[in-house]
């Protein structure tokens, strides 16, 4: 995320309502716009193509196959992206290109090999327990593989740092979507919900097939080494981890609710709760502007303080080194609790419209009752996330594992309590596994800014990253 913060930088480099505008405008295209274009997409196709007509079960089917192809999508993907991203970091840093086209190539086989294998039972199980015809079950295939493909690839555009294309190439598919999908209803003739889903896999194949041409005209220099990422997916082994544990904490409380009584079953397949399932999708947008506004304020001042600590502990003195190091912090504390304050203000805003208007638009009776605790604990939830940012920052991945582990552990245990209780309390699972994340992650980096000189120079060895021809040089390196 730094490199949207020099691009930010940028920006706010000259005051002005105008170019704060325009910093909130780039920063939400690129943090949420993508996901605002598709769910656009599919809204206007549920109108144009009128979904009320459909049966209850068989709109069920659709909406199932498209929220399971993006749940599992995000959790697979999501580890291997954040141990790829550090290895695109360490090359682009070292000025070695030749191995990034390979690595991506070695990335798509893995999850080519893992996601195929995820996909066989569900597959089968819709087939010959659903009674699902073929044609439905290849496209869900290709919808499924595509997000898979697309979302790993995302890491790769991030670090060419043209954030825009990705843009550009989501409105793409969603134009391959919707001409797709009006093409097999209204000219060839198929039912609405095939129509609808051989568009998303159409739509989606189109943006990884163009997210693939572009990082390969881009990364042209080629090397034979397939190999060395997977060295990475070993030593970082902490930080995968931390990324899965943290993707399913936010969907592990779901996954609890979708065993009970009040589940829904279709095609003897897919499972959900309805009400649990909208609730949690109306409290995660509530506080998605948690992302935008952390991209705004922290990947800005806190990474400018940040970066003048690390060139003091270069070559500067220990009052420089002390100096920097309370500025650094205090920009960290003042970051955390301008983002809440901001957040908590959009939340409150949100959560009285949705009270007031909700019933009007369709969201009544226990949605309403199960979104307010959710609404709560989404807002901690990305403020942890914010929390893991900043330990990732200080290379503390012990200590985003141990955050990460007491916001998944929590969650679980929370949820199996919190789904025997009134509906009004069904989200307090959620709530009391973002309490054991944040207030983890939080004392662990009050502890690392007690104990940050000790972090430094007794766990790893301190680069010389200033621009000069002293570049990539050990300065510091902690002796056996």
């Amino acid at each position: 995320m730094a490199g949207i913060g020099f691009e930010l930088k940028k920006i706010y480099r000259k005051e002005g309502i105008a170019r704060a505008v325009v910093g909130g405008i780039y920063s939400s295209v690129v943090t949420i716009g993508p996901t605002v274009v598709v769910i656009v997409t599919l809204l206007f196709l549920y109108l144009a193509l009128n979904m009320m007509k459909v049966s209850f079960m068989t709109r069920e089917l659709l909406s199932s196959t498209i929220l399971y192809v993006f749940i599992f999508s995000i959790i697979l993907t999501a580890p291997f992206n954040a141990v790829f991203s550090r290895y695109l970091a360490d090359k682009f840093y070292m000025d070695e290109y030749a191995n990034i086209l390979p690595s991506f190539y070695t990335g798509i086989l893995i999850l080519g090999i893992l996601g195929t294998g995820i996909s066989i039972p569900v597959m089968l199980s819709l087939y010959f327990r659903g009674g699902i015809d073929l044609p439905f079950i290849l496209a869900a295939y290709v919808f499924w593989m595509s997000s898979v493909l697309l979302f790993f690839s995302v890491t790769y555009l991030h670090a060419t740092k043209d954030y825009k294309i990705i843009a550009i190439f989501f409105l793409v598919g969603m134009l391959v979507v919707v001409l797709t999908a009006l093409v097999f209803r209204f000219v060839l003739r198929a039912d609405r919900i095939h129509s609808i889903l051989y568009g998303m896999a159409a739509g989606f194949l189109t943006i990884a097939v163009l997210e693939f041409s572009y990082i390969k005209r881009y990364f042209r220099t080629v090397s034979q080494n397939y190999t060395e990422c997977l060295w990475y997916l070993v030593h970082h082994g902490k930080i995968w981890l931390t990324q899965l544990l943290y993707m399913l904490g936010l969907y592990v409380h779901n996954f609890i609710f979708w065993t009970t009584q009040q589940r829904l079953t279709v095609a003897q397949t897919y499972h959900s709760h309805q009400s649990y399932d909208m609730a949690s999708c109306l409290a995660m947008f509530t506080n998605i502007s948690t992302m935008i506004l952390f991209t705004v304020v922290a990947e800005t001042r806190f990474h400018e303080a940040y970066q003048d600590y690390m060139e003091s502990i270069i070559g500067g003195t220990y009052k420089a080194i002390q100096k920097n190091k309370k500025v650094m912090f205090r920009t960290l504390s003042q970051q955390i609790g301008q983002v809440f304050g901001m957040q908590l203000a959009i939340t409150s805003v949100i959560f009285l419209v949705l009270l007031i208007f909700g019933p009007y638009i369709g969201f009544s009776g226990m949605i309403m009752e199960i979104y307010p605790v959710l609404a709560m604990s989404y807002l901690g939830i990305f403020l942890l996330y914010g929390n893991l940012v900043y330990l990732y920052y200080f290379d503390d991945t012990k200590g985003t594992l141990l955050s990460a582990l007491a916001y998944f552990a929590g969650t679980v245990l929370g949820t199996l309590v919190s789904k025997n209780l009134p509906v009004a309390f069904y989200g307090m699972g959620a709530f009391f596994g973002m309490l054991c994340g944040f207030t983890a992650s939080y004392f662990r980096i009050r502890y690392l800014e007690k104990n940050f000189e000790a972090h430094i120079f007794c766990h790893y060895k301190i680069i010389d990253t200033m621009k000069s021809s002293q570049k990539g040089r050990i300065v510091y390196q902690k002796q056996a």
